[in-house]
């Protein structure tokens, strides 16, 4: 948990703010990310973020053209950022206050990467951190960073989060968190 964030981050696709959304996720499918961060022309450093949920939200339920509408319409901003320095616990921590689930970690004047509940967590449970146990690691229940809700296992609060926070739940209109 003390580890930087910088050594857990992931690679970042950086786009122009004038993409197109549906050339956005064309890029999305190809590099198989679930985010881009958004530039203006000619600045390192992204202004803001469109994940995958802004694009069924934003564009898709709203009945806008993606083959028209730009990423700098649709972007969620300002955007979220980390310093390389921070600990993943901290991340984890700032994730938590805002509501939200990857954070840019920036490297002095540039973009070192992003880093996401998924990617702290992992996929495989030998190799994740146990979030829970670090949020509230008094309690014999398992907590969730997200919305609070309290669990007896490890297994639960995976579903958990996969369904409500991660997967479908908010399009079957499970709105705890939102």
């Amino acid at each position: 948990m003390d580890k930087n964030v910088a050594d857990a981050a992931e690679q970042a696709v950086i786009l122009d703010e004038s993409v197109t959304v549906a050339e956005a996720v064309k890029i999305m499918r190809e590099k198989d990310v679930s985010s881009v961060f958004v530039s203006r022309k000619g600045e390192k450093l992204p202004v803001g973020i469109v994940t995958e949920r802004d694009v069924l939200y934003r564009v898709v339920a709203a009945n806008m053209g993606p083959f028209k509408i730009t990423l700098k319409e649709v972007m969620s901003w300002p955007l979220v950022a980390v310093g390389e320095s921070a600990t993943v616990r901290d991340a984890i921590a700032l994730m938590r206050s805002k509501g939200i689930r990857r954070l840019a970690v920036i490297r002095g004047e540039e973009m070192a990467g992003v880093i996401t509940l998924k990617t702290v967590v992992g996929n495989i449970p030998s190799q994740g951190i146990e979030l829970a146990h670090i949020e509230n690691h008094k309690s014999a229940k398992m907590v969730c960073p997200y919305c609070g809700s309290q669990f007896e296992g490890k297994d639960d609060l995976s579903r958990h989060i996969d369904r409500i926070h991660l997967g479908s739940g908010l399009l079957e209109g499970d709105l705890r968190q939102w």
